[in-house]
């Protein structure tokens, strides 16, 4: 499932579901932005003739549908028959908070033999330390998941969470600051990359890899702000230990930036220490100059506006 879709819920994608099964849905799909977009600017959806309380399909939507949509449709249904998680109209879950669902069941063992406070899975899973606190249905999902009743009161001394895509025929290694791009792992394991999560505390996983699990190249992928740098630049001193090297990938639009006071963004630059705190021999010349001048504007770039292809492509990966 592509970023692209990730505000649609489950109840929105069952009635497209439905246009595309039986023609039409009383749904009011457009109340959505994006499908407003698809009736307004490609044609693909409409009102029927003289009732707006029907939404139907053009002779175009079957196609459309069945490239950008039945599949994960199918994907869906299957977790909630395979997990036992309720889906009714009372919990309109969106596809982004299925897709961490998805992830958390596949790596339901390591989470649960690290289990942390409600709010620190919170902030690794879903970017926000209330988010669970304020999505109930959500929060029941994954402790269905967990097969767990509560969340324990404090954290483990020293949890590290060992969660990666497998890749088949893997050229690369990336390790990413972020969760989302192991949500979504279509696009890294079609160009060969294998992803090892590595943000927050998780770095220190990387002290005990055998030197089998280096040969390959290794990327880090991360927001360029105070902790995604931070980060890197540890990853860089454990590496180096090992006599390994990792390249820290570039954004490709470095125009595309946000304020660092941004909703739900935590990290900030610190001002009054030299480059910030951070170690300046881990960054290239031209990494510098970008890094001095985000923290002198205080913004930062986000991860996920990069798309994963094109940056491995503007970097010289693939």
């Amino acid at each position: 499932m592509n970023l692209l879709y990730s505000d649609i819920t489950w109840p929105q994608l069952k009635a497209l579901h439905q246009v595309y099964k039986t023609g039409s849905t009383r749904s009011n799909l457009f109340a959505n932005a994006y499908f407003e977009r698809l009736r307004k600017e490609k044609r693909l959806l409409r009102y029927k003739g003289g009732n707006h309380n029907i939404i139907e399909g053009s002779n175009f939507f079957k196609g459309f549908y069945e490239e950008h949509f039945l599949k994960a449709y199918h994907r869906y249904e299957d977790f909630f028959t395979q997990s036992g998680v309720i889906s009714d109209g009372r919990r309109p879950y969106r596809l982004y908070d299925l897709e961490t669902l998805i992830y958390i069941q596949k790596n339901r063992a390591e989470l649960g033999a690290n289990l942390t406070t409600e709010r620190t899975f919170a902030n690794q899973l879903f970017n926000s330390s209330k988010y669970l606190e304020n999505n109930i249905s959500i929060r029941n999902a994954v402790l269905k998941i967990l097969n767990i009743t509560i969340f324990p009161n404090s954290d483990p001394k020293n949890y590290l969470w060992r969660l990666t895509v497998d890749c088949p025929n893997p050229k690369m290694v990336l390790l990413c600051e972020n969760l989302d791009t192991l949500k979504i792992p279509d696009t890294a394991i079609a160009l060969h990359t294998e992803l090892w999560y590595v943000g927050g505390n998780n770095t220190g996983i990387l002290k005990n890899l055998s030197q089998d699990k280096l040969q390959l190249p290794i990327y880090y992928r991360c927001d360029w702000d105070y902790d995604g740098l931070r980060i890197f630049s540890t990853i860089t001193q454990i590496l180096t230990e090992k006599n390994k090297t990792i390249t820290l990938l570039e954004p490709t639009d470095t125009a595309r930036r946000l304020p660092v006071n941004s909703p739900y963004h935590h990290s900030k630059w610190k001002a009054e220490k030299p480059f910030s705190g951070l170690d300046e021999n881990a960054f290239t010349g031209n990494q510098r100059t970008l890094i001095h001048e985000l923290i002198k504007v205080d913004q930062w770039i986000e991860e996920e506006s990069q798309d994963l292809e094109t940056v491995l492509k503007h970097n010289n990966c693939i």
